[in-house]
């Protein structure tokens, strides 16, 4: 019959793009496992419950719709990994994250800076470069005391010790870095449970000063007018450190290629977010 080539023609044309489109799904799904296979078994990847602007973003145990640029860097970099599907990403308190550390229950940890009491239970990127200046870091982290408006006047020096009323004690975090910051000076510290609970502390009156890293107030201070009244900056920083993503030693341990292939992952996209970060990741040379 007259339709009988055209019909054959036409189911010919559609087998082979069937074929293709079948060979072309299994070379992406085999490039998918392939991927999938150099990832760790399990990717529990823990953050603060506390705000801590622009990296982390929103209060308690759920992460916010726009959750912060270190949550969306180390989606996109897991991503780019083929790893994923693989990872679960938590919000919890402070001495939660390490106590997991110390069970082995978590696997990286966001937001940890060097040289701090988490960061010393971790595997951080080691330096390279002549001189180290390639760490791989995501960003500064500012330690700064923050007073109740009220507590100072014209030419006080900046130093709790020309403020603090007979008895009063510097607010910290218990067990972090503002803690040792402060007792390392000297002053006489008030440690608290949580960041927020050191802050109310700060607004009831109970302590005159708090010690804490900048990106837990400053966001706050800018758009509650109300805490702007209460609160203000009380001199330069106190220290400065560096922001990582930690590493369980025990992965770090098993697997050192995803680690630095996760960490230079980490440290394009900070490089990206230049403008929004004070003291974003420089990429080094490609090994």
């Amino acid at each position: 019959m007259k339709g009988q080539p055209h019909t054959r023609r036409v189911a010919s044309s559609r087998l082979k793009r069937s074929i293709v489109c079948a060979l072309a799904a299994f070379v992406l799904s085999a490039a998918g496992a392939a991927r999938a296979d150099n990832c760790p078994a399990r990717l529990r990847v823990a953050f603060g419950d506390t705000p801590a602007e622009p990296f982390v973003r929103g209060q308690g145990a759920s992460f916010a719709t726009t959750p912060g640029l270190l949550v969306t860097w180390t989606r996109t970099a897991l991503q780019r990994l083929g790893c994923l599907e693989r990872a679960e990403f938590v919000r919890l308190p402070s001495r939660r994250v390490k106590a997991l550390i110390e069970s082995g229950e978590v696997d990286l940890v966001g937001g940890v800076a060097r040289g701090g009491p988490v960061a010393a239970l971790l595997t951080l990127p080691a330096p390279t470069g002549p001189r180290g200046e390639f760490d791989l870091s995501l960003g500064r982290v500012d330690f700064v005391l923050y007073a109740r408006r009220g507590l100072l006047t014209a030419g006080v020096a900046s130093g709790p010790a020309q403020v603090l009323p007979s008895g009063a004690r510097v607010g910290a975090l218990a067990g972090g870095r503002a803690e040792v910051l402060a007792r390392e000076r000297g002053w006489p510290v008030d440690p608290a449970p949580s960041h927020e609970s050191s802050l109310q502390k700060l607004r009831a009156g109970r302590t005159p000063l708090l010690l804490t890293h900048s990106h837990f107030l400053e966001g706050r201070l800018a758009s509650d007018r109300h805490l702007a009244r209460e609160i203000e900056r009380f001199g330069p920083a106190i220290e400065t450190l560096r922001l990582q993503v930690g590493a369980l030693p025990a992965l770090a341990q098993r697997e050192p290629a995803f680690l630095e292939a996760l960490w230079r992952e980490l440290c394009r996209e900070s490089a990206a977010s230049s403008r929004e970060v004070p003291g974003a990741c420089v990429m080094p040379p490609s090994p």
